[in-house]
């Protein structure tokens, strides 16, 4: 079968984009955002993120209509440059679906720099177009999470870095699931979790670093749960979990023992490597996992494979 051209997909683009664009979310107060599939990306609006400072010299892997070609087909010069796109937004204007192997989809997505007008071209790879955040996502964080107590399940995070600082950031060592300050949020450089909650941790500034919602994540990794819960609770969890404070104790140092619940284990050693018996057992390497309903009875040592 022929590769469809790309002046097929651009005529495509231009049809949709004269369609009917798809409803776009609007933020209020009280009201998160939709997670917003692909095919319902016309409409929406983007940010170009921050790029880790090893790869803003190779640009955004995106590119304008007349070097898409080159592009697309692997020129790394023709990338759009990152100082001039950096924290700029864009709108979609045209969501196209191309075969990409596999029996597997992907996407030429077309969009206009909304301060500038200019036409660029970007194509999806794994479900992601890797450099942009959904705009709405920063503002949405920030109602949520700014100047509010949040409880990270991590026991140490990122310390934050100080533009013309003298030293590294070093690691700010903190308890599982002990309450913290959210004192600034914005965009980060990393497409997968791509807000920062800067937090207050006994006087020190941390990043935490979260993805708002599941846009521009595969679907296969969507589940009903905003993605930001994989990193911390919004109530004390000494006080949704339960347990004593020798528990808790043990969760921080990485310890399991029966009578756990599910989520003190995980919060303990993280998700299983995989699960058997309809989510009663959890396996961890070398360490099995048995749950009586939510709590943890059993712990055995498997036999090392030979």
């Amino acid at each position: 079968m022929k590769t469809v051209s790309l002046r097929i997909l651009l005529v495509l683009s231009l049809l949709i984009g004269l369609g009917t664009a798809s409803p776009v979310w609007t933020a209020s107060a009280d009201t998160p955002p939709a997670d917003i599939k692909i095919e319902k990306w016309q409409g929406q609006v983007f940010t170009f993120l921050a790029l880790p400072a090893d790869k803003q010299s190779d640009g955004y892997e995106i590119f304008t209509v007349d070097q898409a070609d080159k592009g697309f087909q692997g020129d790394r010069s023709v990338r759009i440059p990152y100082a001039e796109h950096a924290g700029k937004q864009v709108t979609v204007t045209a969501v196209v679906p191309f075969p990409a192997g596999y029996n597997q989809q992907e996407y030429t997505i077309s969009m206009t720099v909304n301060d500038t007008g200019e036409k660029l071209l970007g194509r999806t790879i794994r479900g992601q177009l890797e450099g942009l955040v959904l705009a709405s996502d920063l503002e949405n964080a920030r109602k949520q999470f700014l100047g509010k107590t949040i409880y990270p399940k991590f026991r140490e995070l990122s310390g934050l870095y100080v533009p013309d600082g003298n030293t590294v950031p070093k690691s700010v060592a903190t308890d599982i699931g002990a309450p913290v300050t959210v004192v600034d949020v914005y965009l980060g450089n990393q497409s997968q979790e791509p807000v920062w909650l800067i937090v207050s941790v006994n006087g020190e500034k941390a990043v935490l670093p979260i993805a708002y919602s599941w846009t521009n994540m595969p679907v296969q990794a969507w589940t009903e749960s905003p993605p930001w819960q994989g990193a911390l609770f919004t109530e004390d969890p000494r006080k949704s979990l339960g347990g004593s404070y020798e528990l808790w104790g043990k969760i921080q140092n990485g310890s399991v023992e029966a009578g756990m619940t599910k989520g003190q284990v995980e919060l303990s050693w993280g998700k299983p490597f995989r699960t058997e018996a309809n989510d009663s057992v959890w396996i961890y390497n070398t360490e099995k996992l048995s749950f009586d309903g939510d709590v943890l009875h059993l712990v055995e040592t498997l036999a090392a494979s030979k």
